[in-house]
């Protein structure tokens, strides 16, 4: 099953593709995640105001598609060209897949019940006081941030050496979903700069969690990238 690839097209094909871009517009996938086709165009195209294509051509690249928006051109793109390119790139059954796959939201458990954590491992005081006083003054997010960027990685159970055994973020829903699923995602970790005031504690580490729902057995990794101090939870 291919995950991205591009499509080429004839002038002809690129306008038939504008024009039906511009009929539906804003989308919306069944996890309320917003986006618009026409910016896949874009992306490779220069057009003009009239969204015609400003180079003439033989050949164009019309998008680069992720394997989440191929599913939804499978569904709901009737362009001939565009299906064809489909079933070249995807064999019958996954095909099918796409057609039968019904969205479940991974928090609707959350309603079950609290989770429980343990930590596992714990970072050193000394450092991590440290941090909390020095690294965002020091080098804050997002100028420069490499060297005291915290992330949020989650590894559900299997082999924690089994890297697409690992979740993905998108937070435009505030959802993890797996890197092969239907659902888009951002990155592989949740940087914490980016939508906390403060260094991570214990408390705020779990007040965090217990907004989103992960299967028992998954391992949360809340670790620095420069100095990689780390804490290790194990949700029950």
């Amino acid at each position: 099953m291919a995950a991205i690839d591009k499509t080429y097209v004839n002038r002809k094909e690129l306008i038939e593709a504008i024009d039906w871009c511009r009929t539906v517009n804003v989308c919306t996938l069944d996890n309320g995640y917003k986006f618009i086709p026409l910016n896949f165009i874009y992306a490779y195209n220069d057009l003009d105001e009239n969204y015609n294509p400003v180079n003439d051509q033989e050949e164009y690249i019309l998008w680069n598609t992720p394997q989440w928006f191929d599913r939804w051109l499978w569904l709901n793109c009737p362009l001939d060209f565009v299906r064809e390119r489909l079933k070249y790139q995807y064999d019958e059954d996954a095909l099918k897949e796409f057609a039968n796959y019904v969205y479940k939201d991974p928090n609707d458990n959350i309603q079950l019940g609290r989770q429980h954590y343990t930590f596992l491992k714990k970072p050193n005081f000394k450092w991590w006081k440290w941090y909390a006083n020095n690294a965002r003054r020091l080098n804050p997010y997002p100028g420069n941030c490499k060297q005291t960027t915290i992330e949020m990685v989650i590894t559900l159970p299997g082999d924690k050496f089994d890297l697409t055994n690992e979740l993905q973020y998108n937070h435009v829903v505030n959802r993890w979903y797996s890197d092969y699923g239907f659902m888009p995602v951002d990155r592989k970790d949740y940087i914490w700069q980016m939508y906390h005031k403060r260094i991570p504690t214990k408390k705020s580490i779990i007040r965090q969690l217990r907004k989103w729902y992960f299967p028992s057995g998954t391992i949360v990794n809340v670790r620095s990238i420069r100095l990689k101090i780390a804490w290790e939870i194990l949700v029950k």
